[in-house]
């Protein structure tokens, strides 16, 4: 044999040793090159989720937004060191009965959940006994009852009594969705006494109504034909049933445990600091919506480069088990497949819901990319393994997406598991060189 056919022997071998090598590295940096397709589909979803939101917006802003009711709050004239001041005086004690009827509004393919509540709220304002943390030198004429929303553009008054009387509100001078009504004046021993209030109410909202603990003692039922109420804020119903298609909430909630007074004063700023904390204290229901694509398909991107990845290393598994030959572009081309999944979800999701797509986008990915391994490796043993584990594969990325607290164990479970798979299908590389 020439020099020139051993040198060209030994450069063929070289060659040999280093195909695998080289195509490892060439496949992590194709994998990578994915990242630019996969950003951009993620700016798409953000877009989507942002014009969601605004038509979400648009369709609520003739009817209301989200509420929190605060209130009633009696409003005291304060001659103070300082001038003339205001007091607030929360009830000693407040009730609410409220009853949502929701419905949902559309606007092309995207919807919205509104509703409207009828609410009764009772209760009295009753100065502490002995005249504790009352400020000295108020005024007990000109009086003013305070009831405010986060949108009062939707609000029916059916009936207003204070002590017996009846009362007219109007547009409070301060605060945009704030009405006063004037109580003219009150003996304080009839304050003292406690002095009963009830009002009957029509209010339309969008979302979630929340419920400020105003009184010395509140007690809150709520009750509407939704299947899927979300609580939120400090205070959790002490009673709640949810079925099918109603849920119904009880809130009972003390003084001691919302952890401020009852009686505050502009004259020394503890007023504003009393409603910021009556707002902050504020509890109720999020009327939770059909869950959205739009935050499945962004938390399916996460995984996207390791769908990629898994297909890669099949089709290499394939290379070093079967002795096929699989070329770069048959690599990209399957590649590319995984990396369009998620647009394929996100523009099927929008008009299926996110588990109908899921399994239609599926579907079709591992059915394409199934005849492409046919055809690709001439096997169709090993076309049937990879439809196999790639719906596998798709199949454990949702339990991902549904388990959220189990996520991140899942997925390094399933890294580990490939990478072992990967180490067994290469144990023998070195021997096979050697021979």
């Amino acid at each position: 044999m020439s020099d020139a056919a051993i040198q060209r022997t030994g450069l063929a071998g070289m060659m040999a040793r280093l195909r695998l090598p080289l195509k490892m590295a060439g496949l992590a940096v194709l994998t990578l090159a994915y990242s630019l397709p996969l950003a951009l589909i993620d700016s798409v979803v953000g877009d989507r989720a942002s014009l969601l939101e605004r038509t979400r917006e648009e369709i609520t802003a003739s009817w209301g937004g989200p509420q929190t009711l605060t209130g009633p709050l009696l409003l005291i004239r304060h001659d103070s060191a300082r001038g003339k001041d205001e007091a607030v005086l929360l009830p000693d004690r407040l009730d609410i009965e409220a009853a949502l009827a929701p419905q949902i509004r559309y606007r092309g393919m995207f919807e919205a959940v509104v509703y409207t509540m009828d609410a009764t709220l009772r209760g009295r304002f009753r100065t502490p006994s002995g005249g504790a943390g009352i400020p000295a030198n108020l005024r007990w004429n000109g009086l003013k009852l305070r009831l405010s929303a986060g949108d009062l553009r939707g609000i029916v008054l059916h009936s207003v009594l204070v002590d017996g009387r009846p009362v007219t509100f109007e547009p409070a001078a301060q605060g945009e969705n704030t009405i006063d009504a004037d109580l003219g004046a009150i003996d304080p021993v009839r304050l003292a006494e406690g002095v009963p209030f009830e009002i009957r109410l029509r209010l339309n909202g969008s979302e979630r109504i929340g419920f400020a603990p105003a009184g010395t003692q509140t007690s809150a039922s709520l009750s509407a034909p939704w299947p899927d109420p979300g609580f939120f804020g400090r205070f959790r119903p002490v009673e709640q049933r949810i079925g099918e298609t109603q849920f119904d909430a009880h809130w009972q909630v003390s003084i001691l445990s919302r952890g401020f007074g009852m009686v505050a004063t502009s004259a020394d700023d503890s007023r504003a600091a009393l409603l910021r904390r009556l707002a902050d204290s504020a509890f109720g229901v999020q009327l939770v919506q059909p869950v959205t694509p739009y935050r499945g398909v962004d938390r399916m991107l996460k995984y996207a480069l390791l769908t990629i990845g898994c297909t890669f290393a099949l089709y290499l598994a394939f290379e070093v088990a079967g002795e096929v030959r699989v070329h770069l572009v048959q690599y990209a081309l399957a590649g590319a497949a995984m990396a369009l999944f998620p647009m394929l979800l996100l523009a099927a999701g929008e008009h299926l819901g996110f588990a109908t797509a899921y399994a239609a986008a599926a579907g079709g990915v591992v059915l394409q990319t199934s005849l492409y391994t046919w055809r690709a490796t001439a096997r169709p043993a090993f076309a049937a393994l990879f439809g196999i584990a790639t719906a596998l594969l798709f199949a454990w990325l949702y339990l991902l997406l549904q388990a959220e607290t189990w996520s991140l164990l899942g997925g390094s479970l399933l890294l580990f598991a490939i990478l072992s798979a990967l180490m067994y299908a290469t144990r023998n590389l070195g021997r096979r060189e050697a021979v």
